[in-house]
């Protein structure tokens, strides 16, 4: 599982740069550029709080950041906030959207 330690507290988490990403209609829409034909499947979609993650990360906001965010805009605990975060980003990462390196 990933924290919010280190890096990625204190500095932005960096997108991938073979990433594109369009709002529409409120969501997020983000599809890895791959250059294998049968990785072309893939394209995101996220809701209204993680769209609103993702243009934080675009912004090359922190995961302290985000979770601050969620706890603020949503009502969080700090602990559910954190969580939260720690799980979308590690989703990203997953998927190859963003690098934690």
């Amino acid at each position: 599982m990933m924290r919010l330690e280190g890096r990625s507290v204190s500095r932005g988490i960096p997108c991938k740069a073979n990433v594109v990403s369009r709002v529409a209609d409120g969501e997020a829409i983000v599809v890895p550029i791959r250059s294998a034909a049968n990785d072309r499947n893939s394209i995101y979609t996220f809701n209204q709080s993680g769209t609103r993650l993702w243009a934080m990360v675009e912004e090359g906001r922190s995961g302290a950041e985000m979770a601050t965010f969620l706890q603020t805009e949503y009502g969080l605990s700090a602990e559910e906030a954190r969580l939260d975060t720690e799980e979308f980003l590690g989703e990203l990462a997953r998927e190859g959207l963003i690098d934690l390196a």
